[in-house]
């Protein structure tokens, strides 16, 4: 088949495409992407044909977009900003760079937050279905609205059914907006069910983080998360000097989580650090973690991009943002987790982890300091605990084939369209 996947968002977002891309293409499917130009090599790399579509990615922009998330502790009113801001900013523009590039399609594979993508798949009558990440964001009496308290089904129904109301006054005029203005059709409850395609949506998360809930929709399919293997990397000679000369790390990595005052942060990680007096590799992101010296000594090291799937198994455990991706990466290296949510799905994934015993309580990025984070990192070495647990959480993850039971749900979806 032809395939086209459209994705948008930051490198959490991308990646699992970029796994999906490679998988498909190795299965003898024709496979082209439509996302923002500054991932063009990625998928370039790997055979991919290209689409660049929307804006041109402007750093400086998303790092002020990021300062004004980081302040914001309610989860809706981050995700307004992050629509407002991120996905209906350009929207008209992604939709007709998407209307363009769909061309003798067989299907189209979109994000579930990539309505413009979505729609230019709907005004060109393709099959289109969807892939999520976060399964705290599907409509579940199993489970309470993320980052709520699941207290039953009755309290979980009184719960959703004040999310719905939040959802149907603040979201939904945002996006129907825009559909309007491209003569599509409105769509209800944006964020709980108007962002899934209603033919089939992929949650590439482990079932051994979140177990299917038994009331979700049969639309709904968990397939396992999907990583992308990069065999061919090659370790950079000081890295390895690094690592073979003391024990294990602490890891650090925020991944695309950035903003403007990386140093600020940077200070916070390495103070609490050195009061634990632990080695660490610090991953500069988009916040440039690390990028300038903040006194430390030699067993603290930074680095650029290196494969969570080698970097995550050399700690003693990971400080991270808690993206559905890097979450699922820690998981399945084994270690356990102190989880440093920022925005959107983070404090769902931080919860969960808690909740399995592989992370302690959730620590938000606003209320990050030296000392609370010194806390975290000294329960977290001495909990034996968590350091069995999270080994076992691994072993369990590394069973699964989430990007091949993915393909195969991909392939079905398009037959069918084709034989009928």
């Amino acid at each position: 088949m032809k395939i086209m996947l459209t994705t948008w968002g930051t490198t959490g977002d991308v990646r699992p495409f970029l796994a999906l891309a490679k998988s498909l293409k190795v299965s003898g499917h024709q496979v082209q992407v439509c996302t923002s130009s500054v991932y063009s090599q990625q998928f370039e790399k790997i055979g991919v044909e290209f689409c660049p579509v929307g804006m041109p990615f402007e750093q400086d922009q998303f790092n002020q977009i990021m300062d004004r998330i980081i302040n914001i502790r309610n989860p809706l009113k981050s995700a307004l900003v992050i629509a407002k801001e991120g996905i209906l900013n350009q929207a008209k523009r992604w939709y007709n760079d998407c209307l363009e590039a769909m061309t003798d399609c067989d299907i189209v594979v979109c994000h579930s937050a990539d309505m413009p993508g979505q729609e230019a798949a709907i005004k060109k009558n393709l099959p289109w279905m969807t892939v999520s990440y976060c399964p705290g964001f599907i409509k579940s009496l199993c489970t309470s609205p993320s980052p709520a308290p699941n207290l039953g089904r009755y309290s979980n129904y009184l719960l959703w059914k004040i999310v719905e109301l939040m959802m149907r006054y603040q979201a939904d005029p945002l996006f129907n907006a825009f559909f309007d203005s491209i003569g599509g059709n409105k769509r209800s409850l944006i964020g709980i069910e108007g962002m899934y395609s209603p033919h089939l949506n992929l949650v590439a998360s482990s079932s051994y983080i979140t177990k299917p809930p038994s009331d979700l929709p049969s639309y709904h399919k968990f397939t396992g998360a999907w990583f992308l293997e990069e065999p061919d990397y090659e370790l950079p000679l000081n890295l390895r000097k690094f690592l073979d000369q003391g024990t294990s790390p602490i890891i650090v990595s925020f991944g695309s989580m950035g903003g403007t005052k990386g140093l600020e942060t940077t200070r916070t990680i390495v103070d609490a650090i050195q009061l634990t007096g632990q080695r660490a590799i610090i991953q500069e992101g988009w916040g440039k973690l690390g990028s300038e010296s903040c006194g430390w000594d030699d067993n603290i090291f930074s680095v650029g991009h290196v494969p969570h799937d080698f970097l995550f198994r050399q700690g003693i455990c990971v400080i991270h943002h808690g993206g559905a991706g890097t979450t699922h990466a820690a998981c399945r290296a084994g270690v356990p987790s102190i989880v440093i949510p920022h925005l959107a799905d983070q404090p769902y994934w931080g919860s969960r982890l808690q909740k399995l015993g592989v992370a302690p309580k959730i620590l938000h990025r606003k209320q990050m300091t030296a000392k609370s984070l010194t806390n975290r990192i000294l329960q977290v070495i001495n909990s034996e605990s968590m350091a069995i647990k999270a080994k076992e959480l691994g072993q369990k993850i590394e069973t699964e084939d989430g990007l091949g039971k993915a393909v195969e749900l991909v392939e079905t979806f398009g037959y069918n369209f084709q034989n009928n």
